[in-house]
C-alpha cells in the first residue's frame, strides 16, 4: 500500500486509479484540461460534496452566432490545419475574440462569396447546357432562333430525369427529345400559354428549365466553341475567387479563430460542469498515469499555472480500474473486457494470454504459409485496426506449428514435419490440447486462490476449494497412476470437512455439499473434454488443406491447379482464421475465465482528446 491507500500493481493485479485535484487559474482551465486529455491518462469526475458549483460563463449565445455563421460559410472557411491559441485564456473571452475575426473576415468576403456562387451556378448550367448541346450535335435545329422567340411564340429546354415519360403534351407544342449520359432534355416551341402548360406538368415530373443564353450559334458545334471558352472563363475567375478568398482567410487568422473555437466547443462537450470562482477553478478526476509526477511535468510544460495533488478519494467514488500492462500484453485486454473490467481483486489474465492464445490458434492452424499471411497481415493493419494486433503474435505462432506439421500452403513434403503430420497420429492431436486444458484450467483455480488471498478470505479457499485442485488432479490421474484414487478420496473427506468446519459442526451441510462437490467436478470435467475441440480443428484444417491439395492435382492445367491453391488457400485463411478465432474466444472466457474473473471492477474512461489539430508550440510561462 502506498501513502494513499492504492496498492502497487503487480503482475497479474490490476491498479485502481489515483485521485488528484488540480487547482488552477481560471484563465489556464482551458489549457489545464486540455493537457489532462492530451495525457489520455486521465478521467474527470466532479466532488459531488463541492459546494454550490458554479457552471462555466453561459456561452450559448456566443456559440449560436458561431453556428449561424457556421451554416452559411463553413464551406468557406478553412478545414486543416487549424492552430488554437499558444496560451488559451477565459473561454468567453476567446470565443469573442474569435467571432470578432470571423465577422471581420465575412464583412470583406461577402461580395466574393456571392460571386463565386453566382460564377459555380454559371459553371453547373453551362455543363448542363453542354450536355444538351452534344445530344444535338447532328441536329439541323437553329439553335440560335431559340433565345429570341416570342411574344407569342416561345422557345423552352428542359432538364428531365432518365427515361421520364411525358403523357400530357399540348397539341400545339413541337418537342425535340433527346437523351444524355446522366440526363434527358426536352427542347418545346409553341404558343406561350400551351409551352407554360407543359413546364407545369414537366415539373410535377421533377423536370425543370434551363438556361438558353443569347450567344447561342446556329448548330450545335458552333455553340460548343463558344460554351467551351465561356467555361474556362468561368473556372479560372472561380480559381482566382478561392484563392482571394484563402488570402482573406490568411489575413484574419481564421485557422487560429476556428482552431480556438473547436477547442471551446470540444471542451463545453466534455467537461461539461467544474467549480470555479472568479478567479480560480478546481479540476478533479482520476489519474492512471504509473507515474503520476509525469502530469505534472506536463501541466508545467503546458505552462499552466495551478498546484496539482493526489489523495484520497471521496468516500463516494469508485475509482476506475487501469490495466497497466506492457505494450506486448495490451492488444490481449480485449478478452478480459468482454466480460468487464477486472476489480482490483481480480486478477487481470492479459499477460498468460500472451502464451495461451498464440498456442491454442497455431495448434488449429499450423501452417507455414498461411501463418505468414496472418502475421503480414496484422503488421501492416494493426495500427488502422489495434484488434488486429492479434494476429501478429498468432500468425507467428501458426507459422511456427506449420514447421511442427510439415505444411506449406496445405501442401505437405515441401518442409519435413518436425513434429508429426495431424493425419497420421489423430489420437495424439487429440490428446495433447487435452492435457493442455487441463493445465489451463488448473491456472484458472490457482488464480482463484490468488484472488481468495487478496480478498482476505484464504482460509475459507484452504477449506473448500483447495480440495478441489487435489481431486480434479487426481482424476486426471487415475488412468495413469492406479493409487490415484485414494488421492481423490482424501481430497473428498478434505472438501466435507471443511464443509463442516466453516459451518461449525453442523452435519446438515453435508447433503448440500455433496451436491455442490458433484457439479464442480462435472463442470470441471465437461470444461476438459471442451478442449479436445482444439485437436479437432487441428484435423479439419489439416483434413481441408488435404482436399485442396487433390483438387489443385485432378485440375490438369498447371494454371487451373494454381488458381486452386490460391483460391483454396484464401478459403483457409478467411474461413478457418474465423472459425477458430471464435472457438479460442468460448475456450478463453466460458471455460479459463470462469474460474477466476467476473469483471466487477469499473472501467476507465479517459477523457477523449481534443479535435486534431496542428501542434502550436506553447512558450512556457512563469508562474505568477
Amino acid at each position: 500500500m502506498n501513502g494513499t491507500g492504492i496498492h502497487r500493481p503487480g503482475f497479474l493485479r490490476p491498479v485502481p486509479a489515483r485521485w488528484f485535484e488540480l487547482l488552477t487559474l481560471r484563465d489556464d482551465l482551458t489549457l489545464a484540461v486540455e493537457t489532462l486529455a492530451r495525457s489520455r491518462r486521465v478521467e474527470l469526475d466532479t466532488r459531488s460534496e463541492a459546494v454550490s458549483p458554479v457552471l462555466l460563463p453561459d456561452l450559448q449565445e456566443r456559440l449560436d452566432e458561431y453556428n449561424h455563421l457556421a451554416q452559411r460559410y463553413q464551406g468557406y472557411w478553412p478545414s486543416e490545419e487549424l492552430t488554437p491559441s499558444e496560451v488559451p485564456g477565459n473561454p468567453a473571452d476567446s470565443l469573442e475574440a474569435a467571432l470578432r475575426r470571423l465577422r471581420s473576415w465575412r464583412a470583406e468576403a461577402d461580395p466574393l462569396v456571392h460571386e463565386l456562387e453566382d460564377r459555380q451556378a454559371e459553371q453547373s448550367e453551362l455543363r448542363l447546357l453542354g450536355s444538351l448541346l452534344q445530344t444535338l450535335h447532328d441536329s439541323r435545329l437553329q439553335l440560335s432562333l431559340l433565345p429570341g422567340s416570342g411574344p407569342a411564340v416561345a422557345a423552352r429546354a428542359f432538364l428531365l430525369p432518365p427515361r421520364t415519360n411525358v403523357e400530357h403534351r399540348p397539341p400545339g407544342v413541337l418537342v425535340t427529345r433527346t437523351h444524355g449520359e446522366r440526363h434527358d432534355f426536352l427542347i418545346a416551341v409553341g404558343p406561350v400559354r400551351e409551352i407554360e402548360t407543359l413546364e407545369q406538368e414537366l415539373n410535377l415530373l421533377k423536370g425543370r428549365r434551363m438556361l438558353l443564353p443569347s450567344w447561342l450559334r446556329p448548330d450545335a458545334r458552333q455553340s460548343l466553341d463558344v460554351l467551351t471558352r465561356r467555361l474556362d472563363g468561368a473556372e479560372q475567375r472561380i480559381a482566382a475567387l478561392g484563392g482571394e478568398l484563402n488570402r482573406l482567410a490568411e489575413r484574419h487568422r481564421l485557422h487560429g479563430a476556428l482552431g480556438d473555437i473547436a477547442r471551446i466547443e470540444w471542451f463545453l462537450t466534455h467537461v461539461g460542469e467544474l467549480p470555479v470562482t472568479e478567479n480560480f477553478a478546481w479540476v478533479t478526476g482520476w489519474g492512471a498515469d504509473p507515474q503520476p509526477e509525469r502530469l505534472q511535468e506536463a501541466l508545467d510544460k503546458a505552462g499552466v499555472r495551478g498546484l496539482l495533488r493526489y489523495t484520497e478519494p471521496p468516500q463516494d467514488k469508485e475509482a476506475p480500474m487501469v490495466l497497466n500492462n506492457p505494450a506486448w500484453a495490451q492488444p490481449f485486454e480485449l478478452f478480459a473486457r468482454l466480460l468487464g473490467t477486472p476489480s482490483a481483486t481480480e486478477a487481470d489474465p492479459s499477460r498468460l494470454l500472451v502464451v495461451i492464445v498464440p498456442l491454442l490458434f497455431g495448434y488449429m492452424f499450423g501452417d507455414v504459409g498461411q501463418g505468414a499471411v496472418l502475421f503480414i497481415i496484422g503488421l501492416v493493419l494493426a495500427r488502422r485496426y489495434p484488434a488486429l494486433r492479434l494476429l501478429i503474435p498468432a500468425g507467428l505462432s501458426s507459422l511456427l506449428f506449420g514447421f511442427l506439421f510439415g505444411s506449406v500452403f496445405s501442401r505437405e513434403g515441401i518442409v519435413p514435419a518436425l513434429w508429426l503430420h495431424p493425419l497420421d497420429e489423430p489420437l495424439l492431436v487429440l490428446g495433447v490440447p487435452l492435457v493442455a486444458g487441463i493445465g489451463i484450467l488448473l491456472l484458472g483455480l490457482v488464480l482463484n486462490g490468488v484472488e481468495s488471498l487478496w480478498r482476505g478470505e484464504s482460509r475459507l479457499w484452504w477449506w473448500l476449494d483447495a480440495p478441489l485442485i487435489l481431486l480434479y488432479l487426481a482424476l486426471a490421474a487415475t488412468l495413469f497412476l492406479p493409487y490415484a484414487a485414494l488421492v481423490a478420496t482424501a481430497a473428498v473427506l478434505w472438501h466435507l470437512g471443511g464443509r463442516l468446519v466453516i459451518a461449525r459442526g453442523e452435519l446438515s451441510v453435508l447433503g448440500s455439499a455433496v451436491g455442490r462437490l458433484l457439479e464442480s467436478m462435472f463442470q470441471l470435467l465437461v470444461n476438459t473434454l471442451s478442449f479436445t475441440r482444439v485437436g479437432a480443428f487441428a484435423l479439419a484444417h489439416a483434413g481441408l488443406s488435404a482436399a485442396v491439395i487433390a483438387l489443385a492435382d485432378t485440375a490438369g492445367h498447371p494454371v487451373f491447379a494454381a488458381l486452386v491453391m490460391v483460391l483454396g488457400n484464401l478459403v483457409i485463411i478467411v474461413l478457418e482464421g474465423l472459425v477458430v478465432s471464435i472457438q479460442i474466444t468460448r475456450l478463453v472466457l466460458f471455460e479459463f475465465f470462469i474460474r477466476f474473473l467476473h469483471g466487477e471492477g469499473r472501467q476507465f474512461r479517459p477523457l477523449a482528446a481534443p479535435p486534431a489539430t496542428r501542434e502550436a508550440k506553447r512558450g512556457k510561462r512563469s508562474p505568477s
